[in-house]
């Protein structure tokens, strides 16, 4: 079994998002943390931001990380941050993750997307957003697709 070591700094950042100190962060950030860290269950910087519903950090991050961090998935149940913060029915923090790209077609290991998390959380007007923007995304990648 591969297990993620945390330096002592992973700690430090993973103790600023838990607390909302983005302030925190911020210096950490400045001081060359990597907002790609990511703890022993596989969860990033952006899926702890997103679990404590800090939408002040989660912007951060998606100002200064990596894109690929939008669809990186944690160990125990396969979820992105955009399932995460769908069953968690955090609205704003949805349409922050899907205006950076977040696919709104990846399934979780229960075979869900975001949408099905939105619809378990009883969010019907969340899963209609995430619906409406599934079909757009599917059509923009059919365009980009028959461009080439």
């Amino acid at each position: 079994m591969h297990l993620i070591r945390i330096r002592m700094g992973d700690e430090n950042l993973l103790h600023a998002v838990k607390n909302k100190d983005l302030q925190r962060l911020r210096e950490l950030q400045k001081l060359d943390a990597d907002l790609m860290v990511r703890d022993a269950e596989g969860r990033t910087l952006l899926y702890h931001a997103v679990t404590v519903g800090s939408k002040e950090i989660v912007k951060y991050i998606l100002e200064n990380a990596s894109p690929e961090i939008l669809d990186l998935t944690e160990k125990e149940h396969g979820e992105t941050v955009l399932h995460k913060a769908a069953a968690l029915r955090h609205r704003t923090i949805c349409h922050f993750l899907v205006e950076a790209g977040a696919s709104l077609m990846k399934t979780d290991l229960q075979g869900d997307t975001p949408k099905n998390k939105a619809e378990k959380a009883m969010d019907m007007e969340l899963a209609a957003y995430l619906e409406n923007r599934q079909h757009y995304q599917m059509i923009q990648r059919e365009d980009q697709e028959t461009a080439v």
